[in-house]
């Protein structure tokens, strides 16, 4: 399949994949979800995909937006997107049959790696993420990483605290994906507390000249308190973080945008119609943020 995604322009990138399960967390499913709670939770991720394309109709431009779903209760969200000639991705779990009949842009993967874990482990786990970037790579659905880590004891007081040694440890995972021949296409992940460390990792997914895209995330928390278009302040940081900073072109747009929004849509506190007009408002203010950043900023 030939990839024709036009990412030139793409700053905001929804992830509206498996990383909630809405059955579970939303409806409350305590077991295997029946085929009514099934269609209920694809339902609810059309409300989100509903919002998108209100933010459209409201002015973000369409090749600037991007949507990351699941396979399986997200497919009838990345076919709508397709039919748009909007940017999508799927992860791989399915296989590259099913990413191939939906036509997604991209491969994705969330990956939570320590560099220096288990050694044989690790060795696994490059190995296996090898194969899906040399996959991904011949069957023209580029990767993308969405990269974390969990320092460990040692590593938090050997670089001085947890922010700090987050963000080294990332870098460090990030350079051993590399060696290992792992080629994403597009990074994503949430910024150090250290500024200078996340210039740093930027142009490390940037390095020998790859070209390749690199997005901040923000709204990645579960703010079951959050309703409405809110931008907190932490989340405004890294918006202007990711717009001023050479080397990364956007943002990964998580769970916080509507996580909250779906349980309470499902209580019936709030309509449908609220909660779609409340995600559009939401990444309008992502993109007002975004695009006042950028034009302001000293390195453009």
């Amino acid at each position: 399949m030939a990839n024709s995604a036009d990412i030139s322009n793409l700053n905001y990138f929804v992830a509206l994949d498996d990383r909630v399960d809405i059955c579970s967390e939303v409806l409350g499913s305590t077991s295997e979800p029946t085929a009514a709670e099934r269609e209920r939770a694809a339902d609810l991720k059309r409300v989100v995909f509903d919002g998108i394309t209100l933010s459209i109709e409201h002015g973000i431009a369409k090749s600037s937006l991007a949507l990351w779903a699941d396979s399986d209760l997200g497919e009838s969200v990345l076919l709508r997107a397709k039919a748009m000639s909007m940017t999508t991705a799927s992860s791989p779990g399915s296989g590259v049959r099913s990413l191939s009949r939906l036509n997604v842009d991209y491969t994705a993967v969330q990956l939570n790696m320590n560099p220096d874990g288990p050694k044989e482990a690790r060795k696994e786990l490059l190995h296996r993420l090898k194969i899906v970037s040399d996959t991904a790579s011949k069957e023209s659905i580029p990767l993308m990483i969405e990269l974390d880590t969990v320092p460990t004891a040692s590593q938090i007081e050997t670089y001085g605290g947890l922010g700090v040694a987050r963000g080294i440890v990332l870098l460090m995972a990030m350079q051993q994906l590399q060696d290992a021949g792992v080629n994403p296409s597009i990074w994503a992940f949430e910024p150090a507390d250290d500024v200078s460390i996340t210039e740093a990792i930027a142009v490390q997914a940037n390095i020998d000249d790859r070209g390749n895209r690199v997005l901040l995330v923000v709204a990645d928390q579960l703010s079951t308190g959050k309703i409405g278009n809110t931008v907190s302040q932490i989340e405004k940081r890294t918006i202007r973080l990711a717009a001023r900073t050479l080397g990364i072109s956007g943002v990964l747009v998580g769970t916080g945008v509507y996580f909250g929004l779906l349980q309470r849509l499902n209580q019936g506190i709030i309509e449908r119609d609220e909660a779609v007009a409340s995600v559009a408002a939401y990444l309008g203010d992502i993109s007002a943020i975004f695009e006042k950043s950028r034009k302001t900023s000293e390195v453009l």
